[in-house]
């Protein structure tokens, strides 16, 4: 990995990635709305400084992307690799090719972890990548890098792994926040099966609600997921009626 990275976004990913990110780098962090003590290498930046590394990686949400690549556009060096870590990849990956000068490489990843399911490794998680413009000269490096710290990479499309997201982490992000927003609480013990539905609801009220509505409007296969869902709910409804 490259010696200096920019990051802007220093929420609850941006925290971890910058931690890790650490290892082998300075990391140059802006995000004015987070307080944090600067450290040898993390250091607080402006949006010049982060923006001007040779690496920047945009751990914001989705739905902040296009404000943040249009704050960036002039500052990013040419030659250098703009890398988004968005739950959604195909509308980022458009965004940055057309927000971002053709000089400028561009990566989507999507990391298939986050602080709660950390372990203090890499070694065994699971991280997507989808390269855009110029972003397959980089795949060796990412590839070395990944089989140094055990990283499970997946390359695909963005349009695959959106089409994955809408049918599994959309999805379980979707029945975990169910429960709560019926009113029904979570008790404390019940089946084996109902631990299992307790521990998907706890993750998913674990991420923001911002993360869930930017998933579904911003992953084009999202829609399909919820009309299935809407199908699925009439059918066991109509079954459940003509057996009572």
């Amino acid at each position: 990995m490259t010696a200096e990275v920019g990051l802007i976004g220093y929420g609850r990913f941006g925290r971890l990635a910058a931690r890790y990110c650490a290892r082998e780098a300075v990391v140059h962090v802006h995000d004015p709305g987070v307080p944090f003590r600067s450290s040898p290498r993390i250091r607080r930046a402006s949006l010049a400084e982060a923006a001007s590394q040779p690496v920047v990686i945009l751990a914001v949400p989705v739905s902040a992307l296009k404000g943040v690549l249009r704050a960036i556009r002039a500052l990013v060096p040419p030659g250098g690799l703009v890398v988004d870590v968005c739950a959604v990849k195909t509308l980022p990956l458009e965004w940055m090719k057309r927000m971002l000068p053709p000089s400028v490489s561009l990566l989507g990843t999507h990391p298939l972890f986050g602080p709660d399911s950390d372990t203090g490794s890499l070694r065994g998680q699971r991280v997507v990548v989808t390269p855009g413009r110029k972003g397959k000269a980089w795949l060796r490096t990412i590839r070395t890098i990944a089989r140094a710290h055990g990283v499970l990479l997946h390359v695909m499309t963005p349009e695959a792994h959106d089409r994955l997201m809408a049918e599994t982490l959309l999805l379980t992000q979707y029945i975990g926040r169910l429960p709560g927003d019926a009113g029904i609480p979570m008790r404390s013990w019940s089946t084996p099966s109902y631990a299992l539905l307790r521990m998907l609801v706890r993750t998913a009220r674990s991420d923001s609600d911002q993360l869930f509505d930017d998933m579904w409007r911003y992953n084009p296969y999202g829609a399909r997921t919820a009309r299935a869902l809407l199908r699925a709910h009439r059918t066991l409804l109509g079954r459940a009626r003509g057996g009572v």
